[in-house]
């Protein structure tokens, strides 16, 4: 048992003792050693032709070194003493270059130590010129999150030197492109795109690259769009939108295809009042009943997008009358038409014969809606004539109507001009109300002039058509007459 023992640890200590001088020397030699060397920067030149040396211009070499205190880093070793093999290429294709320098090891003396690298070897010739650079520009620079680089507007040139011909120095070299970075843009901000195209070398070829700068924004985001108003005439309302990456704001009047800016409101809607127009609340007062049935929307916009939300609607409720204390009833008398509203009609049907005249006098007493039995009120008509966007009408301090009739309009001028894909607006005054009217026109209704049709002239050509008809009719029965009567004549 105590000879196994003792064989044991012999065995041991002679393993020791085999295994510890190495590390012993190291560590009381107090030098600095190295373990192996590497290439930190290949050299300048990398491609070769057949026949010609390895150059080792611009390369570096370093050696991962341990000091005597233990502690490692890396160091750049020169390049005096590298032999590298082969110096001299004899054959084509890839290469491997073997490099070697002596350097101190753990043992204590300088020992050889090797990497290596692969350059390009090629037969025959190289070319009288090739490609330096590169360079790209694009049309488009501006894009939103989740657009594609637009190739369309890309442009690459290449740049040549060596024996370079007259007007090959700079070369439009735009279909060699193999690939572009990014295609698409996933966030916002300044970045670049890189552009790469392949092309021939002085011995081969390989890929250039250029960069574009670019800036990207985010796609708008419409968070809350305006809501529906319902608005007494002469009140005020509000509408206000929410967005996200949205620089202007622009405020529209819809109705149909006919859209209106905030901005040229007192065109269409005189004595509207707009305020915040262009920013995310529009604030409306003193709403006239034109406004009713019309929408609002909201226009957002950036450097590359524009965006409009839903359409709200206005509804606009007309003024109500108060109504008047009730007085004795009493028999209404009978008044005649005045002289002034009897020449006002005139006018108005000789002006547009389709026209309805209209002739209420004063004091004229309410046509329909007889006062119930025991009522005081007497209506009172005012001669001054009430309007909405349709009709007209003289209105009782009571609230009730008489002469309700639709507006007369004889003359028009043109505000927006329709086109073959949207209508257009025109604007008159009522003969017999004073009231500005709004009225749309289709193209094929439009005919160029400010003035709507008279139908007086459409009249008097028929007219004088049918007259000379007759006339013609009665020449040619005389002439007949005249021939009947000679050839009687003749006879006899």
């Amino acid at each position: 048992m105590k000879r196994r023992l003792l064989k044991t640890i012999g065995i041991l200590i002679l393993m020791a003792i085999m295994i510890l001088p190495p590390l012993r020397t190291a560590d009381a030699a107090g030098f600095n050693y190295y373990t192996s060397i590497f290439v930190k920067k290949n050299p300048e030149r990398m491609e070769y032709s057949v026949g010609e040396s390895f150059d080792k211009t611009g390369m570096q070499i370093y050696g991962n070194r341990t000091k005597a205190d233990g502690k490692t880093d890396t160091c750049d070793l020169g390049l005096d003493d590298l032999k590298f093999s082969p110096s001299k290429f004899t054959k084509g294709g890839t290469i491997k270059v073997t490099l070697t320098l002596n350097c101190m090891a753990a043992s204590g003396k300088k020992e050889p130590f090797s990497t290596y690298l692969y350059v390009t070897v090629y037969e025959g010739d190289p070319p009288m010129y090739w490609t330096k650079s590169i360079s790209a520009q694009a049309k488009k620079t501006v894009y939103k999150v989740g657009d594609s680089f637009d190739k369309k507007g890309l442009t690459v040139w290449a740049y040549s030197e060596g024996d370079v011909p007259p007007g090959e120095e700079k070369w439009n070299c735009t279909s060699y492109v193999k690939k572009i970075s990014p295609e698409t843009f996933t966030k916002a901000g300044e970045q670049y795109v890189t552009v790469t195209a392949h092309l021939t070398t002085k011995y081969s070829s390989a890929d250039f690259t250029a960069k574009i700068k670019v800036k990207v924004y985010d796609a708008i985001e419409i968070t809350k769009h305006p809501g529906d108003e319902t608005v007494d005439e002469g009140g005020s309302c509000a509408f206000t939108v929410k967005s996200n990456h949205a620089e202007k704001y622009a405020w529209y009047f819809v109705k149909g295809k006919t859209s209106v800016s905030v901005k040229d409101a007192d065109d269409f809607f005189p004595g509207l009042k707009v305020s915040g127009g262009s920013e995310k609340k529009l604030k409306l007062s003193d709403i006239p009943i034109e406004l009713d049935g019309w929408n609002v929307l909201c226009e957002f916009s950036n450097k590359v997008e524009t965006v409009k939300s839903n359409t709200a609607s206005i509804h606009v409720n007309a003024k109500k009358a108060t109504p008047a204390p009730t007085d004795v009833p009493t028999e209404p008398p009978t008044a005649e038409p005045t002289t002034n509203a009897i020449a006002e009609a005139t006018a108005i049907s000789k002006t547009d014969p389709t026209a309805e005249a209209i002739i209420v006098p004063k004091d004229t007493p309410a046509p329909a809606n007889p006062e119930p039995s025991g009522s005081t009120h007497t209506h009172s008509f005012d001669g001054v004539y009430h309007h909405n966007s349709i009709e007209h009408w003289l209105e009782c301090s009571c609230g009730e109507r008489t002469a309700v009739a639709n507006h007369v309009v004889t003359e028009w001028k043109t505000v927006t001009k329709p086109t073959k894909n949207t209508v257009g607006v025109r604007k008159g005054t009522c003969a017999v109300c004073g009231a500005e009217i709004l009225d749309t026109v289709t193209y094929d209704d439009y005919d160029g002039d400010e003035t709507a049709h008279d139908p007086m002239s459409w009249m008097l050509i028929v007219g004088l058509a049918l007259a000379g008809l007759a006339g013609v009719g009665c020449i040619i029965s005389f002439v007949i007459v005249i021939a009947k009567s000679r050839k009687r004549r003749r006879r006899d």
